[in-house]
């Protein structure tokens, strides 16, 4: 039952039968997608992602109370579904289901709905397949969240020896080397090695820094 705050009326609202069909509003970014990926790569010190191909669909998701009172997650659709793990639905603006709520972009149905289902919410899913070097795969970014879902994962990036810090190695190993012959006593030569360290540490985040940023 409800009643109309304007008139003070009770109206019997009629519940349909089975779970709610909710949507998670999105406008479709393609470059945000893409964008999340490359950051999840280079957190994780894998290969640059290439050749990126971009797919978009909202993507049914089953919420099913279990007997602990908890609520589970799970695929309601292969189709479009992310490899390597479901998400949870991520906080947004839900609305029930309306194909005006879709802004034209198409949306997966669902296949199959388990027994204890409450809800079915339509999830913003991006499909990207990339390349990096000679691997190729496939990975899904979650609207909203941009959480990215990858059942396999390029090879690691590999660590070349940068010449700039080897370089400053064998320059602090040869300042060293020249601190033990200048200074006279123990206590200098260690106040000098220290100076030396400090100085050859700042120059190394510098570089760091300036590296990345690049």
């Amino acid at each position: 039952m409800a009643v109309c705050s304007y008139c003070g009326a009770a109206l019997a609202v009629d519940k349909p039968q089975g779970p709610e069909h909710l949507i998670l509003s999105h406008k479709r970014d393609n470059a945000a997608a893409e964008g999340a990926l490359q950051s999840f790569l280079i957190e994780q010190e894998r290969r640059r992602p290439a050749g990126m191909a971009t797919d978009f669909s909202f993507v049914p998701f089953l919420l099913i109370e279990e007997a602990d009172g908890k609520t589970a997650v799970a695929r309601a659709s292969r189709s479009g579904a992310p490899l390597g793990g479901v998400p949870y639905p991520p906080a947004g603006d839900y609305r029930f289901f309306d194909e005006s709520c879709t802004g034209g972009e198409k949306v997966i149905p669902a296949e199959n709905i388990e027994e204890g289902t409450t809800t079915i919410v339509h999830l913003p899913v991006y499909s990207v397949r990339y390349e990096a070097g000679t691997w190729r795969g496939r990975a899904a970014v979650i609207g909203e969240s941009w959480q990215v879902i990858a059942e396999k994962l390029p090879p690691e990036k590999p660590r070349a020896v940068r010449a700039g810090i080897l370089l400053g190695a064998v320059g602090l190993f040869i300042a060293y080397f020249m601190l033990g012959k200048v200074a006279s006593s123990f206590i200098s030569r260690l106040i000098l090695i220290v100076a030396a360290s400090s100085l050859g540490y700042s120059l190394f985040t510098l570089h760091e820094k300036v590296t990345k940023q690049g």
